[in-house]
This record gives C-alpha cells, sequence and structure tokens, in this order.
C-alpha cells in the first residue's frame, strides 16, 4: 500500500511541474518575449560613401546631410576716387637743336619736383624730341631732360619725323636709343614703331597707345587689335599728327581717324604736336548706331617749337579727376617761369568735361 502511495505522489509532482512550466511559457508569451535563432546574423552598418574629387580636390557631402553653405565673398571695396596727373611733352627738337641744356635741365627739374604734388603716373612724348635723328649732340643735349626722370617716373614716346631724319625717314637712329630698347618687348610693335602701356588710378583703367610718324598705316592693325583686347580702358591715343592748328585733320589724321578712333568705343583723347602752335578738336560718336551719341573724343593739339631761348621749355599737364571725369589742362615753362595761352580756349588753363 505504501509503495503505490509512493507512486501516486511522484506522478502527481511531475504533472505540477509540467502545468508550471506551461504557466510560464503561457506568461512569457504574453509579455511579447520570444526567442531570437540561434543562427540570425547581427544586423550590420554600412556608412554612406564619402568620395573625393582628384581633379579639383573638392569632396562629395554624404547623402541625406545638407551641405554648408559657402562663405560669403567680401564686398567689393569701392575705389577711392583720385586726382593725377600726365606730363605732357611735344615737340623738343629746337631746344635740342640749339643745346640749350639749361632749359632742359630746368624742365628736368619741375618734373622731378612736382612729381608727388601733382600725382604724375606717366611722361609722353608726342615725337620730335630732336631736330636730327642721327645726330648724337642732340641726343646728348635731350638726355639731360631724359635722364632725370627715366626710371623713376614711366615715359611712353612715339617718333616725330624729325627723329627717324627728315630726309631720310629711317627709324635705325630712333630705334638705337637706350629708352626704346629699354621697352616691354610685348608692348611694342615692330622694334618701337608703336607702344602702348596701361595702368590704374582712382579704380580707372587707362590705356596708352600710340605710333610713330609714318608708322601708322603699318601699325594699325595692331593698334586696333591691342585697343579691342582692352575694351574697358579709357584709351589714349599718341601720334605725331593728327589735329591742325583749325581743328581739322591732318593727312596722317584723317588715316588714323577712320581706321582707329571711330572703330573703337573705348577711345576718348587724342594727342598730337608736329604742326606749330595748339589746336583742339572734340567730335561725338554714336557707336551702335541707335541715334544717340555715345561718346565724344577730345583731340588737342600743342607744339611751341620754335620759340627762342627766352620763350623756351614749355610742358603740359593734364590732371585727371576720377571723380568728375574732367580732365584739367595747363601749359608752363619753369625756364621762363610763365604759364602759356591756349589759343582756341583762350585761356592760360581749361578743362574737358567728362572727358573719359
Amino acid at each position: 500500500m505504501e509503495l503505490r502511495s509512493n507512486k501516486r505522489r511522484e506522478y502527481r509532482f511531475r504533472i505540477e511541474s509540467i502545468a508550471i512550466l506551461l504557466l510560464l511559457l503561457i506568461l512569457l508569451s504574453s509579455l511579447g518575449c520570444q526567442s531570437v535563432p540561434a543562427e540570425t546574423p547581427l544586423a550590420t552598418f554600412t556608412p554612406a560613401p564619402f568620395t573625393i574629387s582628384i581633379a579639383d580636390g573638392s569632396a562629395t557631402n554624404p547623402p541625406n546631410i545638407a551641405p554648408s553653405p559657402p562663405p560669403s565673398p567680401p564686398p567689393t571695396p569701392i575705389p577711392t576716387p583720385e586726382e593725377f596727373s600726365i606730363v605732357w611733352l611735344a615737340d623738343t627738337q629746337t631746344i635740342a637743336y640749339h643745346q640749350q641744356n639749361d632749359v632742359f635741365q630746368t624742365m628736368g627739374e619741375w618734373i622731378m619736383a612736382n612729381e608727388e604734388p601733382l600725382d604724375i603716373r606717366y611722361i609722353v612724348q608726342t615725337g620730335d624730341m630732336v631736330d636730327n635723328g642721327f645726330q648724337k649732340k642732340q641726343w646728348d643735349s635731350f638726355h639731360i631732360l631724359l635722364d632725370q626722370f627715366y626710371g623713376k617716373i614711366p615715359y611712353l614716346p612715339i617718333a616725330g619725323n624729325h627723329d627717324i631724319g627728315v630726309k631720310w625717314e629711317n627709324y635705325r637712329g630712333y630705334l638705337d636709343q637706350s629708352f626704346v630698347k629699354e621697352l616691354p618687348k610685348d608692348h611694342i610693335f615692330n622694334r618701337g614703331r608703336a607702344v602702348y602701356a596701361e595702368f590704374q588710378a582712382g579704380g580707372v583703367d587707362f590705356l596708352l597707345i600710340g605710333a610713330g610718324w609714318n608708322s601708322e598705316v603699318l601699325s594699325s592693325y595692331w593698334i586696333n587689335k591691342t585697343l579691342k583686347a582692352h575694351p574697358d580702358h579709357v584709351a589714349i591715343l599718341l601720334f605725331h599728327s593728327y589735329t591742325r592748328v583749325d581743328g581739322g585733320l591732318s593727312r596722317q589724321g584723317v588715316f588714323v581717324h577712320d581706321t582707329i578712333v571711330k572703330n573703337n568705343p573705348n577711345v576718348r583723347l587724342v594727342l598730337s604736336g608736329h604742326l606749330r602752335g595748339n589746336g583742339f578738336r572734340a567730335e561725338e560718336f554714336d557707336d551702335n548706331n541707335d541715334g544717340v551719341m555715345d561718346r565724344t573724343v577730345n583731340a588737342m593739339l600743342y607744339n611751341y617749337q620754335g620759340y627762342d631761348q627766352t620763350n623756351s621749355g614749355q610742358i603740359r599737364v593734364l590732371t585727371f579727376d576720377t571723380a568728375t571725369r574732367n580732365i584739367h589742362v595747363f601749359t608752363y615753362s619753369p625756364y621762363t617761369e610763365r604759364y602759356f595761352r591756349d589759343e582756341y580756349f583762350k585761356s592760360n588753363e581749361f578743362d574737358l568735361e567728362n572727358a573719359f
């Protein structure tokens, strides 16, 4: 009897254990707890691709990440208006012919003394530095003037008919001069028969360009090409002959006008000498053929050649105001210490308004 009773208790214990286990499984199932198969792989993280461009070194941002905005560029500074001057030397041939070295000395001293007060940026010369370009003594005399400012203030010359020999009209004597040989090779045509230079003042770009005597036709293609390569520059042309005293055009001036001046909207000023006295010409141009004038080209002639020593040494000064776009003009001889009257404007000094 006792053995049967023990078996009955053991059987009941097993049933109760199974029931408890089933209750536990039901409870775990109700709590949402599920077993994970051992063979299920863990989730892996694959980074988004990040590439670098070898061509320009720029990085490609990962997708879904907004690129940082580029930094704002600094504001373009507003140019400060300036007043500056160009010294214009015309026909100094008589001074060189008579070897009036004291006149040349005084002219050079005055230019250097006024470099800062006038803010002289350039010295230009429209030909006939000497009376005979094959006479060394005349060049030696001219160098008394030239050597005082050369290498200190930029200088741009073009040849006149006397510089190449009136009878021979050969450029060899002129082109052999050191100041011609030292002109930048990429700024000259045919060893120096035509030249150009550029500079900036008061936020305005300027182009000085010209050709010597009997080189106007030969260099016209080069000059036009250079002008068109600098469309935003204010162009100032230098020729030995352009304007006459009466305001008309010389023989060379007709060609330059029709071939160069009227075809380039950036041309605003033409300077010339050759003929004795002074003259002026203002001409309007309608560049786009819309019936409205777009620009005025001012042309000036100045040449006091042939005055005796007591009336010599003239220097013309052009002072540019980049705020008003006016040019103030006066002619002065430091040797005689007097100003010279312009016969067109009937004054020792005058202004060209809206001239560039």
